[in-house]
């Protein structure tokens, strides 16, 4: 048996028998707010507590999170193996916690309670050998004098319970955060751990798959592990949410899928390959994924975890906030140390949007998505790592091209295909995702019969577990052509031209199938062939073969357009607007009256949101994007919005710069004019 075969049915048994409910509760995070936290440090136990909650309101921030237990408490715990911070006898009353609880309480602001998890002292681990994270060799992972434990071990699934219970019955906080809540395969140093070996995890894995644990990430079964620590943490979220939840009705849990909050950092790396767009993007998917669940962005004020004593570019911080807000999340800044300390020139940045956010509650509150575009986001579970890295520039590829071209659109994560009602999109794209189960495809397959249109590039629909998919435009894959030496000179022709030179013609570039096509789809993109292209003497002798890139078909009340190459990809690499117009006309035709038209410069960002104040509208100024970063952006002037079928009874307002918008009626739709879009800008459109 293949290790691909044993690692699919591996994939399958962790994923059938961990499948949990999604609970949502009401309470005060499902109304608009802003966070600030304060990381502390060790020494930091002294901090004034009214400086920071001034600086605090000043920032516009509703919610304080503080450092309160885990690593280290911040308060005297009672519990043995719950580490007190030496620094605790430095300051009167000997109980950070208590005296910031009672500040904040004072003037309105809510105390969101930070616990670290992830590693204890030596001392705990000599007492508790058995809650260690342990590698292959049985050696444990010690960093900076601390020593990581196991999300499997007693630690996290029974001591944690009982600090959870202690800070409870003390201060009755109004929320908490895990910090770092998950696996350590990788240390804050960079060294890789890899998987977990302690009893714990070798008899859990094997119950769930029948597996020995791997090593290391060149075994197969990695990507099983993957999965398998994936479920874990997400039934370990759910039984410490249920357990804040009963004896704290009041306070939420900020984590992953299973807690009240969904929460996600947006932060720099070095080394990590950057994409401007990650925190919109994870937004995004978080919020079509889950929408009865608020999100949480934690946008870092220093540049990388090794350099936490330096700034991020105060624009980039503005990026991770507006991204984040656009998309339907609540605002946090992270700093480290009091707020008096350590220079970050970013926070006024960040405070403004803060700001936006928690004086226009009514905008932001229930603040939902409302594309009727969705682009799949590829399952990097269930692909392995260079299938995985081709869907993700396909899908980048594509979110560029309709992100530059003004089409608004959500994202949809490939693994929630089978649970989110598809319904309420008009057109799905589908980037070279290869990897969707049988349910999956199913839930494709129904909603093009009830009307819904698919757009699938790469080898979306033709390659996967299953083959060629019930609902593709195609009978059968013939061959892929994937060797760009054996493509050069080869091309796309986008017009019906019968001859090629004089033609529209793209690149035939990465990865093409040559498919047999259903007899009742209609072919469109023929491919040209190969010709010499050197010396120039030679550049000639191209014909148009009788393949063809592209197909349509109608499937039931909907259709299907398959395009057999890596269009999106193909466009991330170059850059050419014409391959940007071969992927993105056909989801503007295939959708109609677009919800919204914007005449502006390629590099203003649109996305749509409704709450109950009406149709949101961001707008995002990109000028300023850099390599690795962003800087200050050009303001951006006569921007032009049209809402169709809008109506006489619509109005617009701005409530970045108010007065900066005009509108007017033409017929019945609703035309808006922005003076200038600076960094941003967030327009309320009520009455439809």
């Amino acid at each position: 048996m293949t290790s691909a075969i044993v690692c699919a049915g591996a994939v399958a048994e962790v994923q059938r028998s961990a499948r949990l409910p999604e609970v949502t509760r009401p309470g005060w995070w499902n109304e608009a707010f802003g966070v600030f936290q304060t990381n502390l440090r060790e020494i930091d136990a002294t901090l004034d507590v009214e400086a920071v909650l001034d600086d605090i309101e000043s920032h516009g921030a509703t919610a304080w999170l503080l450092n309160v237990g885990g690593i280290l408490a911040h308060y005297p715990s009672d519990l043995d193996f719950h580490t007190r911070n030496p620094h605790l006898a430095d300051r009167p009353g000997g109980d950070l916690v208590r005296d910031a609880i009672d500040a904040a309480r004072r003037r309105g602001i809510r105390l969101l309670a930070r616990m670290d998890f992830s590693k204890v002292t030596p001392e705990v681990i000599r007492s508790h050998p058995e809650w260690a994270y342990r590698a292959a060799d049985g050696g444990l992972q010690v960093y900076e004098g601390l020593v990581s434990v196991c999300p499997n071990g007693g630690y996290y699934q029974s001591a944690m319970f009982e600090i959870v219970d202690e800070v409870i019955r003390r201060y009755q906080v109004d929320g908490f955060f895990f910090n770092w809540f998950g696996f350590n395969e990788v240390d804050y140093g960079g060294t890789r751990h890899g998987p977990c070996h302690c009893a714990s995890c070798r008899a859990a894995f094997l119950d769930a798959t029948g597996h020995a644990l791997p090593v290391d990430e060149a075994d197969p079964i990695h990507r099983v592990w993957k999965l398998f620590a994936q479920r874990t943490i997400d039934a370990l979220t759910a039984r410490i949410s249920a357990h804040i939840a009963e004896r704290c009705p009041d306070s939420a849990l900020i984590l992953g899928r299973s807690a009240d909050v969904l929460f996600h950092e947006a932060n720099n790396a070095i080394g990590r390959p950057f994409w401007p767009h990650a925190t919109s993007e994870q937004v995004s998917a978080s919020r079509v994924a889950q929408p009865d669940k608020p999100a949480l962005v934690n946008a870092v004020a220093f540049f990388d975890m090794p350099y936490r004593m330096a700034d991020e570019q105060p624009e980039m911080i503005r990026q991770y906030l507006v991204q984040a807000v656009a998309r339907g999340a609540n605002p946090s800044t992270y700093i480290m140390g009091s707020t008096r300390g350590i220079r970050y020139d970013g926070l006024a940045a960040a405070a403004e949007v803060t700001r936006l956010v928690t004086s226009n509650a009514r905008v932001y509150s229930g603040l939902r998505a409302c594309s009727p575009v969705a682009l799949v986001r590829p399952d990097g579970l269930r692909a392995d790592g260079p299938g995985h890295a081709q869907a993700r520039a396909e899908f980048m590829g594509w979110f560029v091209a309709m992100q530059e071209t003004h089409l608004p659109f959500d994202v949809l994560p490939a693994e929630a295909i089978a649970r989110e009602p598809l319904d309420r999109f008009s057109v799905v794209v589908l980037p070279d995702i290869v990897t969707l189960t049988t349910e999956q495809d199913a839930a494709i397959e129904g909603y093009i019969e009830a009307g819904g249109h698919v757009v699938a590039s790469g080898g979306s629909g033709l390659v996967g577990p299953s083959g060629v998919a019930n609902w593709s435009a195609a009978q059968r894959v013939i061959g892929t052509e994937a060797d760009d030496s054996v493509m050069l000179s080869s091309y796309i022709q986008l017009d019906d031209a019968t001859h090629v030179e004089g033609s529209a013609l793209i690149p035939r570039h990465g990865r093409l199938y040559g498919v047999q096509w259903r007899g009742d789809a209609r072919q469109t993109l023929p491919v040209v062939e190969r010709a010499p292209f050197g010396p120039p003497e030679k550049a000639y002798g191209h014909v148009v073969s009788t393949a063809a890139a592209a197909a349509t078909r109608v499937a039931g009340a909907g259709s299907v357009t398959q395009l057999a190459w890596a269009v999106g990809a193909n466009y991330g690499l170059f850059g050419l607007t014409r391959i940007r117009e071969v992927a993105v006309s056909r989801v503007r035709e295939l959708l109609g009256k677009a919800p919204i038209e914007v005449d502006a410069p390629d590099q203003i960002e649109v996305v749509l949101g409704r709450s109950s104040a009406g149709l949101v509208i961001h707008l995002i100024n990109h000028t300023g994007w850099r390599r690795n970063g962003c800087g200050p952006a050009v303001p951006i002037r006569g921007v032009r919005l049209r809402v169709p079928g809008a109506g006489a009874r619509a109005v617009a307002e701005s409530i970045v710069i108010p007065g900066a918008l005009t509108s007017a009626n033409e017929g019945a739709d609703l035309v808006l004019s922005i003076a200038e879009v600076r960094d941003f800008e967030a327009i309320v459109v009520s009455g439809i």
